[in-house]
């Protein structure tokens, strides 16, 4: 099969393309043949930093989250799935259901595990979700780090409302997933942008309304000027501790704020000095909730599928490219401009 590794991604760039033996299915696992996949802003940061937990390895290590595909083989014992079965999985493997655990952290595909970008994949058969006939495999590609981020912070943890406000921090791939599973439950979605270009595709998409961040430096007090002093009932913080007080300005009494980052940079990947926010006072005063976001497990995963058929709501993707063009996919998605998923053709 050929595959994709790391190299000297950091250096140059430019991953490596190679070749390697075809996998074979053991006990409880099967063998998939990948479909789709795509980078997400994690995905860039292990690449870059050299954050795979196998460093002596790490040059041969293979990235990329996300996920869909056709079961090929099956290993000894497997019932869940069949092959033909169109798959897809989370990518913190050991979370099926219930809490998460720290330990989790530790099997983790894109990380200390290989990830997608390659031709086949040999993952263990429990973990794995039938895609829904409704949703294509790029559909279904797009969802294991942003779309099941996004639905967690908004849905099985946020719990937004109908009738709701929330607002959700730039137009990144889990802010575009965000705003989707908020308007699908009917709430009032409030975006941020530095481009007014981007508000103006947001709106098409169905957010209420965009505040530029450049023009508007303190974009919580454009909050509450949307929001007629009340504030935003739930707020995705997307950015991390740069933005926290801007989260905490822009809450309403009782309001939930779900961070999806904890880095110490701004918007513009500036470092700042956050270790201490200026606002951290309205967490009690305007009696908040704060809750950090690890992706979601995969009864979470089966839900938000479930739901996008019910509710017709397809992810909102910006371009295509082969796998033969997996590292022009990785430039035009790490220049910033687009809006929505980028995905690689498998």
């Amino acid at each position: 099969m050929r595959a994709y590794e790391v190299g000297d991604f950091a250096q140059t760039r430019r991953l490596r393309l190679v070749e390697r033996p075809d996998p074979t299915p053991r006990p409880g696992e099967a063998l998939v043949r990948i479909r789709s996949t795509g980078p997400n802003a994690r995905d860039f940061h292990i690449m870059s930093t050299g954050m795979m937990e196998r460093s002596a390895s790490a040059p041969q290590h293979i990235p990329l989250c996300d996920m869909a595909g056709d079961v090929m083989a099956l290993g000894e014992g497997v019932t869940q799935v069949q092959i033909g079965d169109r798959v897809t999985m989370p990518h913190y493997r050991l979370w099926l259901d219930g809490p998460w655990h720290e330990s989790m952290k530790l099997v983790d595909h894109g990380q200390t595990l290989d990830g997608f970008l390659r031709e086949q994949a040999v993952v263990p058969a429990e973990a794995l979700i039938k895609i829904p006939d409704a949703l294509s495999h790029e559909d279904a590609g797009t969802l294991p780090s942003a779309g099941l981020t996004a639905w967690q912070a908004v849905m099985a943890t946020g719990k937004i409302q109908p009738g709701e406000t929330m607002v959700t921090i730039g137009t990144g791939g889990v802010s575009v997933f965000a705003a989707q599973w908020g308007k699908m439950m009917g709430a009032r979605v409030i975006i941020t942008s530095s481009s007014d270009e981007k508000i103006a595709r947001m709106k098409d998409i169905g957010a209420d309304a965009g505040i530029n961040y450049r023009t508007h430096p303190d974009w919580h007090d454009a909050v509450m000027d949307l929001t007629d002093g009340k504030g935003a009932n739930l707020v995705v913080n997307t950015v991390g501790m740069a933005e926290l007080d801007g989260c905490l300005q822009s809450c309403a009494s009782g309001g939930r704020i779900m961070s999806v980052d904890s880095s110490p940079v701004n918007k513009d990947r500036v470092w700042v000095n956050a270790a201490a926010p200026r606002r951290l006072g309205l967490l009690i005063m305007r009696d908040l909730t704060m809750k950090g976001i690890v992706v979601g497990s995969r009864a979470m995963f089966k839900d938000m599928m479930d739901k996008m058929v019910e509710h017709n709501v397809r992810p909102v993707i910006d371009r295509r490219f082969s796998f033969e063009e997996a590292n022009e996919a990785l430039d035009y998605a790490a220049k910033g401009a687009k809006l929505g998923k980028v995905v690689i053709r498998v």
